[in-house]
């Protein structure tokens, strides 16, 4: 997937490369995980108000759809280890205070007991209970209160789990899992309708018959996942229509990244850490901006400038207009409808990130237009309708998709010997015919080019699709056309 990194703010740019180059994983992996730990240090206390008015929550949702060997764990404990470090601070501050509580509730549910013991008492003789009524009373409003705790990141992904955490501790949280097959099998992801109300901030009351009822305020929450393709597709054939129908995976940013496994070097090389360093020391100073232990959160929301407004309704006018019949995205219409909401919502975090509370301005705004456009085309070309494609064309995508890895695998090597595809090639490409076919119409198609040379037939990459390094200089432009002779 084609992630825009290079529109990012300076220093965020450089944290993404400079993960990318330590790690040498995908970078759509890298920059979901950074908007992501982003995201959560900030949904606690802020929120966006987009052009007309409507006013949302932060947070962010996010699918990887990674190979395996592409070192998504990697990625994951680096970038979100301030999240887990501010947990565990929080923890220790909390629990000398939830020790006090779970000794000084006891004690009051005792004193509770013996009042309404004396007022039945009363009650039998005739007596006044009015003096009692009121020391129940009074003792009812000094009733001991549970510490709350930020819990940022949850392992346990089951809908009851999930709503008694946002009930009792302070109501931000999210599920972080690079083995997201675990996630995506949970029971949480069966109840599809309460990660809706999540996404979208929306008040929770959960009436249980021999509990207490659950109800949570405005709650923030996240979920970020990297997943193995076959696992994703196994979800989708479980989960059929309803995945669609109830609009669940619209709401999150889906990337299907690029495989770098194979092409992977050591150099040897020392690579520095300042500019990763300092993002997560940056995400930890959000965090303790944003997370005040006592009392609820004082909610700032990021508003647009109205230079701003211009890219944000810009974008919202095209995804909404192309959500028509026969338009260009009716066929993910439940994404389109809420990618202008995504673009917003990356944008104040940017902005956060970049400027502290303050307006989005153009340049934020245009920079989360760009994020969820990416991330729209991604969820297109894996959940919008299959146009029909003939033979020759899909084996081209097949072979093109080997001959970018040859290339890598080799230094940019701009050629290949013909027959190599077919000792060497795709499986499906190993027939003269059809693998022919595919380079007849990568060659129309301006892709390659073949130089019959010394009764050997050549294909020459065309850097403009492949990631060739120093082509020769006598390829003349336009990049086209078949050699004389025949294939």
């Amino acid at each position: 997937m084609f992630v825009p990194i290079y529109s990012l703010p300076a220093s965020l740019l450089n944290s993404v490369l400079e993960t990318e180059r330590i790690t040498q994983a995908p970078s759509s992996l890298i920059l979901s995980a950074h908007l992501s730990a982003l995201s959560i240090a900030c949904q606690h206390t802020l929120q966006v108000r987009r052009p007309g008015g409507q006013l949302g929550p932060v947070s962010l949702s996010f699918i990887d759809v990674v190979p395996s060997g592409e070192r998504k764990t990697t990625v994951h404990k680096d970038i979100f280890q301030p999240l887990i470090n501010f947990q565990r601070e929080d923890e220790m501050r909390v629990q000398p205070l939830l020790d006090s509580y779970r000794l000084a509730l006891p004690e009051w549910e005792a004193g509770i007991k013996e009042l309404h013991r004396q007022k039945v008492d009363l009650e039998k003789s005739g007596a006044s209970t009015q003096v009692l009524e009121e020391e129940i009373e009074e003792l009812l409003a000094n009733k001991p209160k549970r510490p709350k705790a930020f819990k940022l990141i949850m392992q346990d992904a089951t809908p009851e789990a999930v709503a008694q955490r946002l009930h009792e501790e302070h109501p931000t949280a999210a599920i972080i899992s690079s083995e997201g097959g675990v996630v995506l099998e949970s029971a949480l992801f069966r109840s599809l309708g309460l990660f809706n109300s999540l996404w979208s901030s929306e008040d929770i009351e959960i009436v249980r018959a021999t509990k207490d009822t659950v109800k949570i305020v405005k709650p923030n929450f996240s979920v970020t996942i990297a997943v193995q393709d076959e696992v994703m597709q196994k979800f989708l054939n479980r989960k059929g229509s309803e995945i669609h129908n109830s609009g669940f995976m619209s709401r999150f940013l889906i990337s299907k990244a690029f495989p770098k496994r194979g092409s992977r070097t050591i150099t040897g090389e020392t690579f520095s850490r300042t500019a990763s360093d300092a993002f997560k020391a940056q995400v930890t100073q959000i965090l303790k901006a944003t997370h005040i232990p006592d009392g609820p959160p004082d909610t700032y929301v990021m508003e647009f400038e109205p230079a701003a407004y211009k890219p944000w309704i810009d974008y919202f006018n095209e995804t909404e207009l192309a959500q028509a019949p026969g338009g260009q995205l009716c066929d993910v219409a439940e994404a389109a409808s809420k990618s202008a909401e995504q673009a917003a919502r990356i944008s104040a975090i940017l902005q956060y990130f970049e400027h502290g509370p303050s307006p989005i301005n153009a340049a934020n705004a245009q920079r989360g237009v760009d994020i969820a456009r990416a991330h729209l085309v991604q969820h297109k070309e894996m959940f919008g309708a299959k146009p029909e494609v003939e033979q020759d064309e899909s084996d081209a995508v097949t072979l093109q998709h080997w001959l970018t890895k040859q290339c890598l695998r080799y230094g940019g090597m701009s050629r290949f010997r013909r027959n190599e595809i077919l000792k060497l090639g795709p499986a499906t490409l190993r027939s003269k015919a059809r693998s022919e076919a595919a380079l007849v119409w990568m060659v129309r198609d301006g892709r390659v080019r073949l130089e019959f040379c010394n009764k050997t037939t050549f294909v020459h990459l065309n850097p403009q699709f492949f990631p060739v390094q120093n082509p020769p200089a006598w390829f003349p432009p336009p990049f086209s056309g078949l050699p004389t002779g025949r294939i």
